[in-house]
């Protein structure tokens, strides 16, 4: 099959799935939940249309797609920020906690992406649009691993479970899978440098993304952000509850005597 016939048929669909998305999420009246998100794929979705009017080759598409890109890399940070924010809404007194938990994971997150810069791309740093491809590269690895380091500290290391929206669960999967696909795609994209020899790279990424929107469309309800109930303790669990309980009740009337005393 011809590779660029696909990856201008993938193309076409990835758009157009960005925009039943964005339909989606606002038709379920969950735009004011996930804004930078929306606004991220639908800002994707309008440089995607512009830039593609203008010749691959040409200064102002390298202009186009610079200034593109720049615009991306702060919605894109914002789209991460905001899904941190509604993970933490389920983890109940961790108030400022969350503030500093970010900060040790974006460090951690930031050296193991710098980590990754290999092998060295300085050569190529002369294309229009290099620059701009490696820090994309690096904000997507940083991106995707504060968002895996977030679910390890929180939900293995520290072992809380409390219930989560299932929009959030299924968001917060899926976000992580789209921001790594976009590090390993831009990093393919330097190491292949231009070309047809592009085209594999490209038609993955698109066939991989649009996977994810369609995920997104098929997960993300209005259902999903409603808390699900706590399951039913067991036996065990109960009863140990209940000894606790009355251990701290006993401990209570035993100080309260000794103070009428």
């Amino acid at each position: 099959m011809n590779l660029l016939a696909l990856q201008r048929a993938l193309w076409v669909a990835y758009l157009a799935a960005e925009v039943l998305l964005v339909g989606v999420i606002c038709y379920r009246r969950l735009l004011r939940r996930y804004q930078f998100f929306v606004s991220y794929i639908a800002l994707d979705a309008i440089g995607g249309v512009v830039l593609i009017q203008l010749d691959f080759g040409s200064a102002a598409y390298a202009y186009g797609f610079r200034i593109y890109q720049i615009a991306m890399l702060v919605l894109r940070l914002g789209a991460a920020a905001e899904l941190y924010e509604r993970i933490l809404e389920h983890f109940l007194g961790i108030g400022r906690f969350r503030f500093y938990l970010g900060g040790v994971l974006t460090v951690l997150a930031a050296l193991i992406a710098i980590a990754t810069f290999r092998p060295d791309v300085n050569a190529q740093l002369g294309f229009p649009q290099t620059g701009v491809i490696l820090l994309q590269r690096f904000e997507t690895t940083a991106l995707c691993l504060i968002l895996l380091l977030t679910r390890f500290t929180l939900l293995k290391f520290l072992n809380i479970q409390p219930p989560i929206r299932s929009n959030v669960l299924n968001h917060w999967s899926i976000l992580t899978l789209y921001f790594g696909i976009s590090a390993l795609a831009s990093a393919a994209t330097v190491l292949v440098g231009g070309g047809r020899a592009i085209l594999p790279v490209n038609a993955t990424m698109l066939a991989a993304d649009l996977t994810c929107f369609l995920i997104w469309i098929r997960t993300i309800q209005r259902s999903g952000e409603t808390i699900p109930d706590l399951p039913d303790p067991s036996a065990e669990d109960a009863a140990y509850h209940q000894e606790v309980k009355n251990a701290v009740l006993d401990e209570i009337e035993w100080l309260v005597e000794k103070s009428r005393e």
